[in-house]
């Protein structure tokens, strides 16, 4: 299933040239594919088709535009974190970072028009009821601040000592929250009920601590060459991680106690 979808999503997102645009638009929509086209996991698309289409019985042609929205948003958001300002990273997804292949203020506008695209598609989910829509994007919007004000707390982090209760805290609105979106999107385009929601945010709270701790294991352990970005990152801008705090034994218990908690 992962295989089949995450080659139809590949098919999905490339954005397309309209004739007789100006330039600058081309120029952006290049700059735009360049960071999609990269070999993603597009593991928070693919979590929303199963749930849509599986679990719910979505039509899978009608959340289309949900999957588009949700790795443009995840794509920017990676744009962002690569900045020299930021995280300071010179590859991702197997290739040179946006930056390093222009330069960053075109890295920051790409993001931001990745950003407008995602909402121009989550407002075309036509075949669903409009007040429905409305809901969720009002639901996403909330998402992408928390995923902002989970950066912000992040580069705030840098060599400074968090406990494990401030690294939840950093981790679930930087991770978590795009976790969670993907789950509850589309539980609230099937109309699903509250408690169910409630518990699809617990499943993803836990998911998305597990997932990062897996992330902050691979950036000691992993390769570069398999994870398609640096290792390292975290020791070289200082960061506190769940290695840094608890070890590579603590952190991998702690992994793998999110992710009984995330499948109880």
């Amino acid at each position: 299933t992962v295989k089949m979808v995450r080659e139809q999503i590949n098919n999905q997102l490339k954005i397309t040239k309209p004739q007789g645009i100006p330039a600058m638009k081309e120029q952006l929509i290049e700059a735009a594919n360049y960071s999609l086209e990269g070999d993603g996991k597009r593991i928070r698309p693919i979590l929303t088709w199963v749930m849509g289409v599986n679990e719910y019985g979505l039509d899978a042609s009608a959340i289309v535009p949900l999957l588009r929205s949700l790795e443009y948003m995840h794509t920017a958001s990676l744009i962002f974190d690569d900045l020299p300002s930021q995280d300071n990273a010179s590859t991702r997804r197997g290739r040179q970072t946006l930056h390093q292949v222009h330069n960053s203020a075109t890295a920051e506008l790409t993001g931001l028009y990745l950003i407008q695209k995602a909402i121009g598609e989550q407002s075309s989910l036509d075949q669903f009821n409009a007040e429905t829509v409305l809901a969720l994007i009002q639901y996403s919007a909330q998402k992408a601040e928390d995923m902002c004000m989970g950066q912000a707390m992040d580069l705030d982090s840098k060599g400074k000592a968090l406990t494990l209760d401030q690294l939840n805290m950093v981790c679930f609105y930087k991770t978590g929250v795009a976790f969670e979106a993907c789950l509850v999107m589309p539980a609230m385009l099937a109309q699903v009920k509250e408690s169910e929601i409630a518990a699809l945010k617990k499943f993803a709270y836990h998911l998305g601590i597990a997932f990062q701790i897996k992330d902050d294991l691979l950036d000691v352990e992993g390769d570069m060459l398999l994870l398609g970005k640096p290792v390292g990152q975290d020791s070289d801008n200082n960061n506190s991680n769940f290695v840094s705090i608890l070890g590579l034994e603590g952190a991998s218990k702690e992994m793998w106690e999110h992710y009984c908690l995330a499948m109880e």
